[in-house]
């Protein structure tokens, strides 16, 4: 007997099925793509146990004869290509001739179709991949393929399935991206007999949009259009503010198939470049027309890998129109809200505000102090004369006979300016430092609104307040969940929040370490939770989008098991959103209590992610930079 031997066609239909068919919702895509070949407009997709026991996909197209119904289920039987020509210039969803044979390899398959001249339709069941019955039949026009038992005769296979909720919103998420790519088509998905998607025939992809991205980003979400000769780019693009912690909600088409390309994701986050903050990714929704022939779609059996033969160009054309889009956004707006997004500049880099006069300055706010006031100067309530610096430049509170009102004079500095104030070029600015750390320091002031400057007898400390805040906050909510006194506040209006089908899976499994950190949120409908309590130290306002991320690092961590790593990461997702912001003015009381609280940490020179919280300069150093020393 020879030692190489040629395959039975059902193993090597099952090895095929192995490329094709990796899960229910790989099933669900060839089935609903030969819809759409087949000229459907209503599409029906109906799963049981998260399509592990049943897939039934029924449409309204064109149908089979009973002789293409039976050649449909050999492998490497296809309507769509011909010759070598048209495997270069594939328009059609479909083309390989694998699906159907690979998907009846692998379950108990039945398909009825009828074309719309027919008087009968036909009926085809197989059983991995044995043909058991062809017949005629009564049946509407069109097609229903149903799969019973997935991977019923491949055990290995099944094991590698996850939950239902998981499977299910892998084919949610399939859904919703066909249903974005073919807005004139209905399609509805049901599961477990409740319909959990319906998408109506629109002729307007905006409304497909909103419905797939949630109606929250309906006012901002911003239409790409940008082209060249060869090459069109178009779909919408969200604020910056909606971005998430993965990039599942960045939908990529090219010739309206549904793909995954990295480096058009990664043309996206450039086209967002000074806008995000890293580790988010935006919603997007893209669709690339481009010549069939500068795109190979047979790359991989799944059809989900494209190669563009061009592609440094597609991938520039992303980022142009994504850039375009929201700078067009930006200039109509003013900017993108009334209030800065992050200190997000209009060429997305992050400035300070500063006053539209720089030498002319308002009466700074009770308690807050900028970097410009240096803390040099008596704050008094009665008028005083004041001699103008030779400079000739003047400040508002230096006008001669200028009232300061006592509840702005809340910031007195431990000296005033010295009697010869204006006599001289120059100001001294000696003084006696503290020496108690850093909460004993003199604050010099807040430097762009983000970072603290304070003056000691070591020398100068800029300090990242936000960096700081999270440290502080990540101790004290370290400390409570560790001595078991973590309080729940009670939401006044309690805030639920739509998750997919896999986030519920996910949330469902951390709800009692959650509620061990003072996180109450109870299932509220289907895919609804309500959240009722939050831990004390944290923002109501920042309740659901502290739980979505939560949920998408869940997520992000596959084969993630509750462990005390993943408790200590939500410490710090808690943290970070309880903690002040950069861009956010903070009084002189604020600051020194933000002082006294570092001080006190285990690890003040650190945030909880490891950044420095704080950036030191000695006198030899400042020395060293000015070259008084060599």
């Amino acid at each position: 007997m020879p030692a190489i031997r040629i395959l039975p066609e059902i193993l090597s239909n099952q090895i095929a099925a192995g490329e094709v068919v990796e899960r229910p919702a790989s099933v669900v895509k060839e089935l609903v793509e030969n819809s759409l070949d087949a000229g459907a407009t209503h599409i029906t997709i109906e799963v049981v146990k998260g399509g592990k026991s049943l897939i039934r996909v029924s449409d309204n197209g064109s149908g089979l004869s009973r002789d293409d119904a039976l050649l449909a289920i050999e492998r490497y039987a296809t309507s769509k290509i011909f010759s070598k020509e048209d495997l270069f210039s594939i328009s059609t969803m479909g083309f390989r001739g694998e699906a159907l044979p690979s998907i009846a390899s692998v379950s108990k398959f039945r398909m009825v179709t009828k074309r719309g001249d027919d008087n009968a339709g036909t009926l085809v069941d197989i059983s991995g991949g044995k043909l058991v019955n062809v017949e005629e039949t009564g049946a509407p026009d069109g097609t229903m393929v149903e799969v019973k038992q997935l991977f019923f005769n491949t055990p290995a296979r099944k094991k590698f399935l996850k939950s239902d909720n998981t499977e299910i919103s892998h084919i949610s998420d399939l859904v919703s991206g066909l249903a974005l790519s073919h807005p004139k088509i209905q399609f509805r998905l049901f599961s477990n007999q409740k319909l959990v998607k319906n998408f109506s025939s629109l002729h307007d992809p905006f409304q497909r949009s909103v419905h797939i991205l949630g109606k929250g980003v309906q006012q901002k979400l911003y239409p790409i259009d940008h082209q060249n000769d060869e090459i069109r780019v178009k779909g919408f693009c969200a604020h910056p503010s909606f971005s998430r912690s993965s990039s599942g909600r960045i939908f990529l088409f090219v010739n309206h198939r549904l793909i995954y390309d990295r480096g058009l994701v990664s043309a996206v986050l450039r086209g967002y470049q000074g806008r995000l903050m890293k580790g988010k990714y935006p919603m997007v929704i893209l669709f690339l027309d481009i010549p069939f022939d500068q795109v190979d779609v047979n790359v991989h059996p799944s059809k989900r890998e494209v190669k563009f033969y061009n592609y440094q160009q597609v991938y520039q054309m992303v980022t142009l129109g994504i850039s375009s889009a929201l700078m067009r956004a930006q200039e109509q707006m003013g900017s993108y809200s009334q209030k800065p997004v992050d200190g997000v500049s209009k060429h997305g880099v992050s400035q300070p505000q500063r006053d539209s006069k720089p030498f002319q300055k308002p009466y700074q706010e009770a308690g807050k102090v900028s970097i410009r006031d240096w803390g040099n100067q008596t704050l008094v309530s009665e008028p005083v004369n004041t001699p103008v610096q030779k400079s000739g430049f003047i400040r508002e509170n230096d006008r001669p006979g200028t009232p300061v009102a006592q509840d702005r004079a809340e910031f007195i500095p431990e000296k005033p300016l010295p009697e010869n104030t204006g006599k001289s070029d120059s100001l001294d600015m000696t003084f006696e430092p503290a020496d108690a750390g850093i909460s004993g320091a003199r604050i010099l002031g807040q430097v762009m609104g983000t970072y603290i400057l304070i003056e000691s007898v070591s020398g100068l400390t800029l300090i990242d307040q936000h960096a700081a805040h999270e440290r502080i906050m990540y101790e004290a909510l370290k400390h409570r969940y560790g001595n078991l006194d973590v309080i729940s506040q009670n939401l006044l209006v309690p805030e639920t929040i739509e998750l997919s089908y896999r986030e519920v899976d996910a949330l469902e499994q951390c709800l009692e370490e959650l509620a061990l950190l003072g996180f109450i949120i109870e299932p509220f409908g289907d895919t609804t939770f309500v959240i009722r309590a939050l831990p004390s130290m944290i923002d109501e306002k920042q309740a659901g989008p502290l739980i979505q991320e939560i949920i998408e690092r869940i997520l992000a961590e596959k084969n993630r098991s509750v462990t005390e790593e993943w408790l200590e990461e939500t410490l710090i997702l808690s943290a970070c959103h309880r903690s002040v912001r950069a861009n956010q003015s903070m009084g002189e009381l604020e600051i020194r209590q933000l002082l006294k609280d570092l001080e006190g940490c285990e690890n003040p020179m650190h945030c909880p992610h490891g950044r420095p919280t704080m950036i030191a300069w000695g006198q030899p150093d400042l020395e060293k930079m000015f070259k008084r020393q060599v």
